[in-house]
């Protein structure tokens, strides 16, 4: 487990040492992640996807655990008398994982970059069109300003890697001149060492002790009680053994959304509250992700 967590900690821990010794450039990293590689992981890989009940099931099963993480998060804003602000932040961090720049890099740490595909139909289908929908609500709910969630929200919908699973339904089994799929396999082995090392650049290491108790919660939900439920669930009526599902499950069990927490700070909700979530689930993960995967080994 040690040896397939390791580049994933590496490229973490590298990040956070040049944003300390030089500068944050995640925002840079991520645009190229974002027109780059992601695009190129799309065209290439869900080109060519068969489209049967697994991939169903994978969106499926993403709605489902956001919708039980959700319930589980209101309640415990209510129970903890937090305000409707600190509730709808803590609802962002339960709810949605950080199933791509994270995600990504433990399904191809624990398995291979081939089924990172499974991983980015979650990702896109599952929690990235429940954050453009959902999500959305929650924080015009939460901060009471819906004007800029709005605008954030129409520029995510137009974004090249949405636009690109587009493309690639359209040209879904058309097999491209071979200097094109060439091209597609450099972008998307960029995506990897990037996406980690952009996590990295987002610890906020010295700020973790604000809103502990709250983060514990959230993180709680997000990592421990909606991924047990589900394992408990699929115990019983799924084989385990299948390599898709276990990349859905360990999607279900990753931090928070580095994304959502970009969203939920722009339309004004917790900023702190959400970027401790963030960091916190990180380390956390360390753990939490590689004892996740003995389980259902």
């Amino acid at each position: 487990m040690i040896e397939q967590i390791a580049p994933v900690f590496i490229f973490v821990l590298l990040g956070y040492i040049f944003k300390m010794i030089k500068h944050d450039i995640s925002e840079a990293l991520t645009e190229f992640v974002i027109y780059f590689s992601l695009p190129a992981l799309a065209l290439a890989k869900i080109r060519n996807l068969d489209f049967n009940a697994e991939i169903i099931h994978i969106i499926l099963i993403g709605y489902v655990v956001m919708g039980l993480a959700s319930i589980f998060a209101y309640s415990a804003g209510r129970m903890l008398k937090l305000s409707k602000k600190d509730t709808a932040t803590l609802m962002m961090v339960s709810i949605f994982g950080n199933t791509a720049f994270v995600g990504f890099s433990y399904i191809e740490s624990f398995y291979s970059l081939d089924y990172v595909v499974y991983a980015l139909v979650y990702d896109q289908m599952a929690s990235f069109i429940a954050l453009l929908t959902f999500g959305v609500v929650i924080i015009a709910w939460g901060s009471g300003e819906g004007n800029n969630v709005k605008k954030v929200a129409i520029q995510m919908f137009t974004s090249p890697p949405l636009i690109a699973i587009g493309a690639a339904l359209y040209f879904h089994g058309t097999v491209f001149p071979s200097f094109i799929e060439v091209m597609l396999d450099k972008f998307q082995a960029t995506l990897i060492p990037l996406v980690t090392t952009i996590v990295g650049m987002k610890l906020e290491i010295r700020a973790l002790n604000q809103y502990f108790k709250e983060n514990m919660v959230a993180l709680s939900i997000k990592m421990v009680i909606t991924p047990f439920i589900l394992l408990i669930f699929l115990y019983f009526f799924a084989d385990l053994s299948q390599s898709w599902l276990k990349v859905t499950f360990l999607e279900t069990a990753m931090p928070p959304m580095t994304m959502a927490v970009v969203l939920a700070i722009r339309g004004g909700l917790n900023k702190d509250l959400a970027i401790n979530a963030l960091a916190l689930g990180i380390l956390f993960s360390f753990v939490s992700i590689g004892l996740w995967n003995m389980v259902i080994l």
